[in-house]
């Protein structure tokens, strides 16, 4: 059995971020399975200040469920 933990992905506008570089560059997806996620809802809300710096869209912070792989054999 697979265990749940919550991780945090970012949206802006309608798309997911899936990377954002340090040149403040955004790559993005309309599918929100692609999005990458962060551990913290701290490291989430600093990666969307950035997001919200490099765009004119909403950005918004969502609590996912994703497994817990780390341990499972």
């Amino acid at each position: 059995m697979l265990l749940a933990m919550t991780r945090y992905a970012i949206m802006a506008g309608d798309r997911w971020i899936t990377a954002v570089y340090p040149d403040q560059t955004l790559q993005v997806t309309t599918r929100k399975e692609d999005a990458s996620s962060w551990g913290s809802h701290e490291r989430a809300a600093a990666v969307a200040r950035v997001v919200a710096e490099c765009t004119s869209n909403t950005v918004v912070i969502h609590a996912i469920d994703e497994p817990a792989y780390r341990g499972v054999k």
